[in-house]
């Protein structure tokens, strides 16, 4: 915040202006003093619409948050400042990629009812807020453990109310994501929530502008059907490492694409890897550790291979690949989803109506003109 002097209808006017990240706005002292004594309140709970600061909205804000007692329990006894350093010290199951530290502070987080747009129920959800993400946890109240369910980015996404007997639901919409509707408890929670999301939504759009390489860590592991289907029109404008052969593009629609564990019979030791189903070929791909880039690890005809059931017992989805080009490999899958559509489509190629060649009708000899 600076201060300065300038000219107005001939007199002088203080002024003091309060930069925020993507716009500005002046203030003069007699506007100040007309509407109170002026504070620099957190970024985080300034809004912006059209690159003006919204007093308003901001004082609505502190006084929403005034409206929430910090010592109240938000869950299993424990307040909202200390479910914020359980969630730094305690593991979270089914937690995969980056350390949790790496997302940065959280700015909000609380307990809601949530569906996506293809669900009509509700489902219980812990979703905490970061700078540039949205971290999404199903509740164990057995264990008072948190499980992951997601990591949405903010970059491009948009938020609208839903109208609701309540009036406290709204959407998150976006790109790569399906849409979300989410229930608060109270209309004090929802209008930070909204106001929150919106603020970081465009600080995430300033920051993390979107590159194709960017999206990975949010598609990589591909546990849900969304992921899978950006992830496989992903591969067809990014760039694959060591990729060989004629380019990706003229392999055909993929039919199926899964995060399996992959061993040989020379290795032992199983990898991860995407195996992504072509009509006529199995390929193999790798993600890097950072989830900065896909690299190709090879690519196998369906005709020449075979697949077999090893193990169908939970937890141990396995099926062997063989071939007269190829050494044997071991494949274990996370999701019975996952072995199930695999082997249908490499048992079973040739049922599979996308990849049978339609055979034109035979050609019927044309009537001679001659009598």
């Amino acid at each position: 915040m600076s201060a300065r002097r300038a000219a107005s209808a001939g007199t002088c006017q203080d002024e003091m202006e309060l930069l925020e990240i993507g716009g500005s706005r002046k203030w003069s002292i007699s506007e100040a003093q007309s509407e109170g004594s002026l504070h620099l309140r957190d970024p985080v709970t300034t809004t912006e619409t059209g690159g003006k600061l919204r007093l308003a909205e901001e004082e609505d804000f502190q006084g929403r948050i005034s409206e929430l007692n910090p010592q109240a329990e938000v869950l299993w006894g424990r307040t909202r400042e200390e479910l914020k350093k359980f969630l730094f010290t305690q593991p979270i199951t089914g937690w995969e990629g980056r350390s949790i530290h790496s997302l940065g502070e959280i700015v909000w987080s609380s307990l809601v009812l949530m569906r996506s747009c293809h669900m009509e129920e509700m489902s219980e959800r812990y979703i905490v807020l970061f700078p540039f993400q949205l971290l999404i946890l199903s509740v164990d109240h057995r264990k008072k453990a948190f499980v992951y369910q997601g990591l949405l980015p903010l970059a491009g996404m948009s938020v609208r109310d839903v109208p609701s007997d309540t009036g406290c639901m709204f959407e998150m919409t976006g790109p790569m994501i399906e849409s979300r509707i989410i229930s608060c408890l109270s209309p004090a929670e929802f209008h930070i929530w909204v106001l929150s999301i919106q603020q970081h939504i465009k600080m995430a759009i300033a920051h993390c502008p979107a590159h194709p390489s960017n999206i990975i860590p949010f598609l990589v592991p591909c546990d849900e059907p969304w992921k899978k289907r950006k992830l496989m029109k992903h591969l067809f404008y990014t760039t694959i490492l060591k990729w060989e052969g004629k380019p990706i593009q003229h392999l055909g629609r993929i039919h199926y694409l899964a995060m399996v564990q992959v061993a040989y019979a020379s290795m032992g030791d199983f990898k991860e890897r995407l195996l992504v189903l072509f009509p006529e070929d199995l390929v193999f791909l790798a993600v890097d550790r950072e989830r900065t880039g896909i690299a190709y690890e090879g690519k196998l005809p369906l005709a020449g291979i075979q697949a077999k059931e090893k193990s169908a017992v939970l937890g141990r989805l396995e099926f062997e690949i063989t071939g007269s080009l190829t050494e044997p490999i071991l494949v274990a899958c996370s999701t019975a989803e996952d072995y199930e559509k695999c082997l249908f489509y490499l048992q079973k190629p040739e049922q599979n109506l996308d990849t049978v060649t339609v055979q034109p009708p035979p050609m019927v000899p044309k009537k001679s003109l001659q009598r």
